[in-house]
């Protein structure tokens, strides 16, 4: 029982970092778009991510 609290605390830790790291994202996406970014390039550079491979 203790184990699987163990992993269940690793899962969350993951997930709450990830959500962190899809909330700056986004943040740096409207001050990006703000300033007259492109949202081509911006796809292009999403494709890249290690996540779309």
């Amino acid at each position: 029982m203790i184990y699987s609290m163990e992993i269940f605390e690793e899962i969350t830790e993951i997930y709450n970092a990830k959500m962190r790291l899809l909330s700056w994202l986004y943040d740096e996406i409207k001050i990006q778009s703000d300033s007259g970014f492109s949202k081509d390039l911006l796809n292009e550079k999403g494709q890249k991510l290690p996540l779309n491979r």
